[in-house]
């Protein structure tokens, strides 16, 4: 399939969630360190250590600030997307977290209350907290560098999500190339997302999708039920 087909594209009703083991989900992030309202909050809930480190790596840059110069010769199919001008990082960014173990092994999560005098936990809270849940790679994709009422404008988004998908691109094959030379099955499998910066960042899905579709990677879109 050539680079840039739509078909590479493939858009589904469902839960995002409900991705394959060893999947790969990607969603657009700010650069403030918050997964507090919209998908990012339920990432938030089903993903809390991963949280930990997209936290940890915003505070890193606000800190100490870095910064990069974006020009359109950074991107191999974004070209006319991007402009040049200077970043402040993470910005246009990808941030690609990998399974934490204490997001999906039994018995690491945080412990949960314990039942009031009287009250016995039944058993299937027991069964539910030593099942394993699904393995899942995380991305962020810094397509913003506020959020609110700080909240880059669409051009801006629309620029950050070109450079943030192909360095998400050069991770990923970074990642899968290692681990065909280290003979490990750990690494990225199908990538799945969500229709990233049509939410709270207010821009269009068919101008990110664009993008996304420009990048020739292979993804699994889903969209609520009725969206």
């Amino acid at each position: 399939m050539e680079p840039g087909s739509s078909n590479m594209i493939t858009e589904i009703e469902g839960d995002l969630f409900d991705a394959p083991d060893g999947a790969v989900l990607i969603h657009a992030c700010n650069c403030k360190g918050s997964w507090g309202a919209g998908i990012a909050r339920a990432f938030r809930d089903k993903y809390p250590a991963a949280c930990e480190v997209y936290r940890s790596h915003c505070r890193s840059f606000l800190e100490s600030a870095k910064y990069a110069t974006a020009s359109p010769s950074e991107s191999d199919s974004c070209d006319q997307t991007i402009k040049s001008r200077i970043l402040r990082l993470p910005e246009g960014t990808a941030l690609i977290i990998p399974p934490q173990e204490r997001d999906y092994l039994p018995g690491l999560a945080q412990r949960p209350r314990r039942p009031r005098r009287g009250y016995a936990r039944s058993r299937a809270t027991d069964t539910k907290q030593s099942e394993r849940k699904k393995k899942h790679w995380i991305v962020c994709l810094f397509t913003s560098r506020g959020f609110g009422r700080t909240v880059c404008p669409p051009d801006v988004i629309l620029e950050n999500t070109a450079l943030a998908v192909e360095d998400m691109k050069r991770q990923l094959e970074e990642l899968q190339d290692g681990a065909e030379d280290n003979g490990s099955a750990d690494k990225p499998g199908e990538l799945w997302s969500c229709r990233f910066n049509s939410g709270l960042f207010a821009v269009d899905w068919k101008d990110s999708r664009k993008i996304l579709e420009d990048s020739g990677l292979k993804v699994t879109v889903v969209r609520p039920p009725g969206e």
